[in-house]
């Protein structure tokens, strides 16, 4: 991705409508969504040379995606898709599918494909361009008429370019560009993310409220992440930090849900009572559940991964000391040691007391 991570980005236009932004991050978390629920592994890039960028893991290129939305228009079509404005200073920006053309055109073999996302729908002659490339077919072979229409539309966009350059762009620009309806309407999208997000999760065992909160946190990530400005070149981690959410974000909450159990307080109360006073045990139990909250906190991936990296220790401990299962008091001192000791990074809530509630967490 050097090309993509090297490039200047182009000119946006003034600040968008906040509906249009909302429905843009609402459609990438809708998007992220069913990745994850087909099983893909990605990273998402919010505004980076397009409303969205996606890349997967190992590969050395990406995908990029215009949402649109349109109130006015039922349905798009080639005059629309290729409608120009013009500037203050007289020049013409590129259309939708000008801007679509330049991705291929400047980064060549890094954009495998394009997208064209909205709420509308396709008239005939888009349908037919689509449902030609969608069956894998050649468009110049099937429809030369129509292949030849689309041309003739991009060259007046970019009469600049070289006529070897601009056939071999136009051939990738016109297989790999896809035009859809993105399933999201404008008067439901909200109520549509929220429903895929709880039944990719589904988790019968944590809070509605804690479900809300998590889903209101990826959106907002997505928000931060769009509105957040960068200059280029800049480092593929760089990137990530500022523009990336990735995948991970619901395969780390899924592993959380999974593990959680909100029985879980009355059979540690019930075991500790046997051996606490109610001052420390009401403790812990405390520490516990705001230990759960913490874990649903999207933006606190050090959090997690000091959650997993404690409980390897534990598991370790326990197996290196399976002789002294019972001694619970030499089990904890081992584990705190072990903790101690330990040259990851740490997050700073990780106190003592903490790394005993988790014990018991795992261990009753």
């Amino acid at each position: 991705m050097e090309t993509i991570l090297n490039s200047s980005l182009r000119e946006k236009a003034g600040s968008d409508s906040y509906n249009r932004f909302e429905y843009q991050a609402h459609w990438i978390v809708y998007h992220m969504i069913q990745e994850y629920k087909n099983g893909n592994d990605y990273i998402i890039f919010c505004e980076f040379h397009d409303d969205m960028a996606k890349s997967k893991n190992g590969e050395n290129y990406a995908e990029f995606f215009q949402i649109k939305t349109s109130a006015k228009y039922k349905e798009w079509s080639f005059p629309r898709l290729f409608n120009r404005t013009k500037k203050s200073d007289g020049s013409y920006k590129h259309s939708f599918l000008g801007f679509i053309f330049y991705n291929f055109l400047n980064f060549k073999n890094e954009c495998n494909k394009c997208h064209f996302v909205s709420n509308i729908g396709m008239d005939n002659e888009v349908s037919q361009w689509q449902s030609i490339i969608e069956d894998n077919k050649e468009l110049k072979v099937i429809n030369f008429d129509l292949y030849n229409k689309i041309r003739n539309l991009l060259l007046l966009e970019y009469t600049d370019v070289e006529p070897d350059i601009f056939s071999k762009c136009f051939e990738n620009f016109v297989q790999n560009t896809f035009i859809y309806r993105g399933d999201l309407s404008l008067d439901n999208y909200e109520k549509i993310v929220a429903g895929e997000f709880f039944q990719a999760l589904d988790n019968k065992d944590i809070y509605t409220s804690n479900s809300n909160k998590i889903l209101r946190d990826i959106i907002d990530e997505v928000r931060k992440k769009s509105k957040t400005i960068i200059t280029t070149p800049i480092s593929y981690s760089s990137l990530v930090k500022k523009k990336g959410v990735s995948s991970e974000v619901f395969s780390k909450l899924k592993q959380v849900m999974s593990s959680s159990d909100y029985n879980l307080y009355d059979r540690i109360e019930a075991e500790l009572s046997k051996s606490l006073l109610p001052i420390a045990y009401k403790l812990i139990i405390r520490l516990l559940k705001k230990h759960h909250q913490k874990l649903l906190d999207i933006n606190d991936l050090l959090y997690q991964e000091t959650t997993l990296n404690l409980e390897n220790i534990i598991d370790e401990v326990l197996v290196e000391n399976i002789t002294d299962i019972g001694n619970v008091k030499l089990l904890l001192e081992l584990i705190k040691k072990k903790f101690k000791e330990t040259k990851t990074i740490k997050h700073p809530d990780f106190n003592e007391l903490l790394v005993e509630a988790i014990f018991y967490e795992k261990t009753i």
